[in-house]
């Protein structure tokens, strides 16, 4: 009996061992552990899960962006480098949010995913290490992004942060591909000294209170506008949110109470309520959740909401947190 409770306290402090509590199968075998015993972990309500093939989450909650990423790189093999949105997030440019597949520049070829875009290059850019994770240099990971940016706007934000954050407009021209005229056109204006050219300085932004801003630099969510009233096309007041996303239409409330969020909802803003017990006790759930809404809100046409000034400011009453 007491050969057995070792054998399960082992399994579960597995998850230590390895970087996001992300594993390859070939290692837990390597381990000493049967295919029986992944499988019978992996069941539906069981603590572990499979996040990509061959690839197991040593955790029963929903993985975050971070461990998705982790999960990527394990996929595509050694000196996989992460590219594109999540690239450029690390990298500390948040414009925009890294939603959709996560992009990875390997030299093998990868089994097709889902939730993984592997791009094969015969030779890799030189390694950035970003977090712990290894990443293509800004220029590359920007590029990348722009190839799979839905709408001409995010190519502009995204390219106008990229010049404001010192990248020169010649290193993004000559990284992108054929068929990308849109970024070729936003890139000339820029040179030309447009919005977001050099020397024109961004709005000053003021950091979040401190849990907040943790959970959202570990979950990879974008920054909102934060404390901002929010209107119907008619101009009736909707209440306000706590944290918004313009672009989505999404709406976080963290003080305001449960029914502050009826009007808003109604009108199609996606609404996420969640407690000061849910930021101190489960952060990366919250994460994964605001990722979620921000995928769901991007796959439907925004609603008619007009949002107020708002203001990116970290002086929020957060003592219950």
């Amino acid at each position: 009996m007491r050969h057995t409770n070792r054998a399960t306290v082992d399994l579960d402090a597995l998850g230590h061992l390895f970087t996001h509590r992300v594993a390859k199968v070939s290692e837990l075998i390597h381990l000493g552990l049967s295919g029986r015993v992944l499988l019978d972990r992996c069941r539906p309500g069981g603590p572990w899960q499979l996040l990509l093939p061959g690839v197991l989450l040593l955790d029963r909650t929903p993985p975050t962006r971070w461990q998705l990423a982790q999960a990527a790189l394990r996929h595509a093999g050694p000196g996989a480098l992460l590219t594109g949105l999540d690239a450029v997030l690390l990298h500390g440019l948040h414009v925009l949010p890294a939603i959709g597949p996560v992009h990875v520049l390997a030299t093998r070829r990868a089994p097709p995913v889902d939730r993984v875009r592997v791009t094969r290059a015969r030779a890799l850019p030189a390694l950035v290490l970003r977090k712990g994770f290894p990443t293509a240099p800004l220029p590359r990971a920007v590029a990348d992004a722009v190839r799979f940016l839905p709408g001409h706007e995010a190519v502009r934000a995204l390219l106008a942060e990229a010049v404001r954050a010192g990248v020169a407009v010649a290193e993004l021209r000559a990284g992108l591909r054929r068929g990308c005229e849109g970024a070729r056109r936003v890139l000339a204006e820029l040179d030309r000294g447009g919005p977001g050219a050099p020397g024109r300085r961004p709005p000053r932004r003021v950091e979040p209170p401190a849990p907040v801003r943790r959970l959202l630099d570990r979950s990879g969510v974008p920054p909102p506008r934060w404390g901002v009233p929010l209107r119907s096309a008619e101009g009736r007041a909707l209440g306000s949110a706590d944290a918004w996303w313009d672009e989505f239409g999404v709406a976080w409330q963290f003080r305001t109470p449960p029914s502050g969020s009826r009007a808003l909802a109604a009108t199609g803003v996606v609404v996420v309520q969640t407690s000061a017990r849910e930021l101190r006790h489960a952060p990366e759930a919250v994460g994964a959740h605001l990722l979620r809404a921000l995928a769901a809100a991007r796959a439907r046409p925004r609603p008619a909401v007009a949002a107020g000034e708002g203001v990116r400011t970290g002086r929020l009453d957060l003592t219950e947190v």
